[in-house]
């Protein structure tokens, strides 16, 4: 039976349907799998050399494990004890915000003769929400690191098994292949190996270094619990885009809410942020990832929104990643080079802005 191009369309968008509920639906399997991939990328080069020295892969896998284990426990435990020393009163927070909404409430009667009661309770009732708003988000966050105890205890056992049958996985990819695609495979494979392994590392060590540079400057600035907000917008700088933004807006708002002269200190944490993110994009990113992603920022910022839509803040964190590796593989089979390109941040050069244009 001849499949016409309507059936072919829904037979795919009807796959396409079944696939994302499915991942929706074993997100709690899933996403700890797919950082345990992204995380075995990023260890395998080190699994690699303890093997050369002759160590057993078995053992080699769990050295390498626990230093990591240990290495990001203690800077957790480091965190947690300075975050548990911040203290956010939310009464002290609703009393701020009411204190200066009252100046912005004096300023909208005399400036647009507005009565002064209407103000008074869109005002107030704007606080309220405020208020609660920021208390029931602390209150899921906590709720959703609660559940995800399993994923976070699940994620060092597939690292484990990962790395260890990384041999066998290649040779079964391989095996399932084609004979005339075998080296086409093996291309992606090793492509795809090199690519996360860089871009990995390369996103890590921007953040340690942005985490110093953040702690630095709110520390000089003179900001309470400099540290802890100076690693969390570090952090946060994993997820493209938006990451920078929400990394400089929380303590630009608590310096808002629990200073009661807040304007200075507020000019100069985003001011310090300003001139972070600069350095970030024009000298930290640029040096230490590269180019080894290269996907145009529409495309990025799509699958950010559909991944968000998908995973949450987990699917916005192993996102660009899948996106990288979907690229790869589009680009070595002939039928889907043209979706590549179209992700890809190539045929643009002549529009970019330059400063200085080259003398031919």
């Amino acid at each position: 039976m001849k499949i016409t191009g309507l059936t072919k369309t829904a037979l795919i968008l009807l796959i396409v349907s079944i696939f994302v509920t499915f991942i929706i639906l074993a997100q709690n399997i899933l996403i700890p799998f797919v950082l345990a991939m992204f995380f075995s990328y990023l260890l395998y080069p080190v699994v690699l050399k303890f093997e050369r020295w002759g160590v057993n892969r078995a053992i080699s896998i769990l050295i390498v494990l626990l230093v990591v284990i240990i290495f990001i426990g203690g800077i957790a435990l480091l965190f947690s004890l300075k975050a548990s020393n911040v203290d956010v009163s939310f009464n002290e927070v609703k009393e701020q915000f009411e204190s200066k909404s009252l100046n912005i409430q004096n300023v909208i009667t005399e400036k647009l003769n507005i009565n002064a009661s209407t103000v008074d309770h869109y005002l107030n009732q704007a606080a309220e929400n405020l208020i609660n708003s920021w208390q029931s988000g602390i209150g899921n966050f906590f709720a959703a690191t609660t559940t995800t105890l399993f994923q976070i205890g699940i994620l060092p056992v597939f690292i484990f098994f990962l790395l260890f049958y990384r041999t066998k996985t290649a040779h079964f990819i391989l095996r399932i292949t084609p004979n005339d695609k075998k080296f086409v495979t093996l291309e992606i494979l090793r492509e795809v190996s090199t690519v996360i392994t860089k871009y990995l590392g390369g996103i890590l060590l921007v953040v340690a270094i942005l985490a110093v540079l953040n702690s630095l400057g709110l520390l000089i600035i003179g900001i309470k619990h400099a540290l802890v907000f100076g690693i969390l917008s570090a952090l946060l700088n994993l997820i493209p885009y938006i990451g920078t933004f929400l990394g400089g807006f929380i303590p630009f708002m608590y310096v808002a809410f629990t200073n009661p002269h807040p304007l200075s200190a507020m000019i100069k944490v985003a001011a310090l942020f300003i001139v972070v993110q600069f350095i970030e994009n024009n000298l930290l990113t640029p040096n230490i990832v590269g180019n080894s992603i290269r996907i145009n920022p529409l495309a990025i910022i799509l699958s950010l929104l559909l991944a968000n839509l998908i995973w949450g803040v987990a699917g916005m964190l192993v996102v660009i990643p899948i996106l990288a590796t979907l690229k790869i593989i589009m680009r070595k089979i002939d039928s889907l080079k043209p979706y590549a390109f179209l992700i890809s941040d190539r045929g643009t050069e002549k529009h970019k802005l330059k400063l200085f244009k080259r003398k031919k």
